[in-house]
């Protein structure tokens, strides 16, 4: 195990970790997987992202290549992560389909989800809260900006178009999530046609209208990706508020860097800048109505902005189109190769039947 700060990144292969800056709590940082440890009958394959209130690990279950989501120790990490855990699972109860986001697996060997939504197992002297999910083959969104700061430009409005789509979905059920930023999603981008697909594997504050301002609490998410009216505790349930999420996504692939950059910045700084709305300059001139488009859903003022997420994917679409959908595969499905096997099989056994049954 090692200790991951959540603050400045230092990390340490031993239990204890200091940091030289003053804003920097390192002596709190929680423990993160290596290769090859295991969490009760899970064996890490390795950490994926760190955020503020979880880690996401690839991992193996009963054989089979999964995603682990192991909430930070602290009440307010482990109820947000089975607030989640509660919203898939009733989406998946109700057959509820929502493309973009996780498909909950049982946490446990001879359980289900109808059951266990989500798990707990302790880890020294901490008793973690996880649950499980199908795996999806891509990287945090973070990771892939680091790696090609400014994404060709359809891609970042398919990209965006489907973020949308996810986020519209926990609107349609009364959700928010508030907290949308490059470490909340994975992201590949497939061959023939080159389309990035998401998955939004952090649902935020995962919370209804009605709770939004009794859980609300902003240690779940880097203070960057805070709307203003958060910051100024106007908590109330807006969807406007996500669309602010939304537009600092749009904004940040655009101009290759975070729109409030806070990388070695303390938190205050960084919520300093937001207020006084010092953020990095929209440099975007060849794409004009896109950039009009997101300085709109970023405007400080939330009634200035897109009134929702399937508003702003409206007219991302107008730009655009649709993000193309997969290539189908030649190949039949793997259900279809099973049933025709077992034809095949029983075929097979009714043949040698008949041939004993002539024989004798």
């Amino acid at each position: 195990m090692k200790r991951v700060c959540l603050q400045c990144g230092r990390t340490t292969l031993g239990g204890d970790l200091f940091c030289q800056e003053t804003y920097c709590p390192a002596e709190m940082s929680p423990f993160v997987l290596s290769y090859g440890e295991w969490f009760g009958d899970i064996e890490i394959v390795k950490p994926i992202i760190v955020t503020r209130s979880a880690v996401l690990y690839e991992a193996v279950h009963q054989k089979e290549t999964v995603y682990l989501k192991i909430a930070h120790p602290g009440p307010e990490h482990k109820e947000r992560l089975k607030r989640e855990a509660l919203f898939l699972q009733a989406l998946q109860s109700n057959k509820v389909a929502c493309k973009h986001l996780p498909t909950l697996l049982p946490p446990y060997a001879f359980t289900t989800i109808a059951q266990d939504p989500y798990g707990k197992t302790m880890l020294g002297d901490h008793l973690l809260y996880f649950y499980l999910f199908q795996h999806f083959e891509g990287q945090p969104l973070r990771d892939l900006l680091l790696e090609n700061p400014q994404l060709w430009i359809n891609h970042v409005g398919w990209l965006l178009i489907s973020l949308a789509e996810a986020v519209n979905c926990l609107h349609l059920h009364g959700f928010y999530h508030y907290g949308l930023s490059p470490e909340t999603m994975l992201v590949r981008i497939d061959d023939e046609p080159s389309v990035p697909r998401i998955l939004l594997f952090d649902l935020g504050i995962a919370s209804e209208k009605n709770n939004l301002r009794r859980l609300w609490y902003d240690d779940f998410v880097l203070p960057a990706y805070l709307a203003p009216e958060l910051i100024n505790g106007y908590i109330r349930g807006d969807y406007r508020t996500d669309v602010y999420g939304l537009g600092l996504i749009l904004y940040e692939m655009l101009v290759g860097k975070p729109v409030y950059p806070f990388k070695l910045k303390s938190d205050q700084e960084v919520i300093d800048a937001i207020l006084k709305n010092d953020r990095v300059r929209m440099n975007r001139e060849d794409v004009s109505s896109i950039a009009s488009l997101t300085l709109q859903a970023v405007h400080p003022n939330p009634d200035r902005r897109f009134p929702t997420a399937a508003d702003m994917a409206e007219q991302l679409i107008r730009y655009f189109g649709p993000p193309p959908p997969p290539k189908k595969s030649r190949w039949p499905s793997t259900r279809t190769l099973i049933g025709i096997v077992i034809a095949l099989l029983t075929i097979t056994f009714l043949i040698l039947m008949a041939l004993a049954a002539t024989t004798f």
